[in-house]
This record gives structure tokens, sequence and C-alpha cells, in this order.
């Protein structure tokens, strides 16, 4: 018996066993590009949360640095549903030093003064592949020291 040299249909067997490997590649990408997106954003909106804390008189008002990220990561991601945000305020007599009461005098005068905005955010991968968690946490976080006006 002998067989047929004809290649016709080839190129369909071929089609057929690459679009898959290559249609999960895409789906990968996208996924991971979906997911630097979010983490930029999350540390962005810990960055403008802690900039607005720097301004003097801005940085008692936790709960407007926490309302700057919360808008924010909503004016930039739809459906950010599982974000969070905290502010706090810590002073310290030297830059990166242990944290002391705002009230302490320092060898140099007063304590520097800081702001720290921490975030958060659950994000879901958009198809659960074998090998990955189906929800990641993304964290940020900003901190920034308060200038002291004359």
């Amino acid at each position: 018996m002998k067989f047929a040299k004809s290649e016709e249909g080839s190129s369909l067997i071929e089609m057929a066993i690459i679009l898959p490997l290559m249609l999960l590649i895409v789906f990968l990408l996208v996924d991971y590009a979906l997911f630097i997106q979010k983490a930029i954003v999350v540390q962005d909106a810990a960055s403008t949360a802690a900039q607005y804390g720097t301004i003097p008189g801005n940085a008692t008002s936790s709960a407007s640095m926490i309302q700057i990220a919360n808008y924010d990561v909503t004016g930039s991601l739809t459906g950010a549903s599982g974000f969070t945000a905290n502010a706090t305020n810590f002073y310290t007599c030297t830059p990166g030093g242990a944290h002391v009461v705002a009230t302490t005098v320092c060898a140099t005068g007063a304590p520097y003064h800081y702001v720290q905005v921490t975030t958060s955010l659950t994000a879901n991968n958009l198809l659960p592949f074998p090998g990955t968690p189906l929800t990641q946490t993304i964290n940020g976080s900003a901190t920034l020291r308060v200038e002291v006006t004359p």
C-alpha cells in the first residue's frame, strides 16, 4: 500500500496543536498586565495620599488621607471593591529613628513629623490557571516627612 504524499490539511493540524498554547500565553500575559496595572494604582494611591498629608495642616487628618487614597483608586480602577487604606502619623528624633511622642524634645529641637499611608487591594485573576492563586493581595506604602512651616 502506498501512502499519499499530499500535504493538504497539515497546516490545519499544526494550527490545532499550536492555537490552544498561544491562547493560553495571551491570557496569561493579559492577566499579568492587569495585575501590574492594579499594583501601580495601589502604590500611586498611597503616594498621593501621603503627599496630601505632608501639606501643613493636613497631616493630622487621617480620614482625609484615606479619602484621597480611595478617590484615587476608584477613579483609576473599576470594581475595586477590596481596597483598604490606613493613614498614621508618627514622630522621630532622627530620620529613620525610633518613634517618639510628639511632645518629645530632641537634641535637634522638635521631632521630625512623618505621615505613612498603607494601601491594600484584593485582586482576582481573570481565569484560574493551575499553579496560581485565584486572588492575590496587592500592597502599597508611602512614608513622607511633613514640612514644618517657619
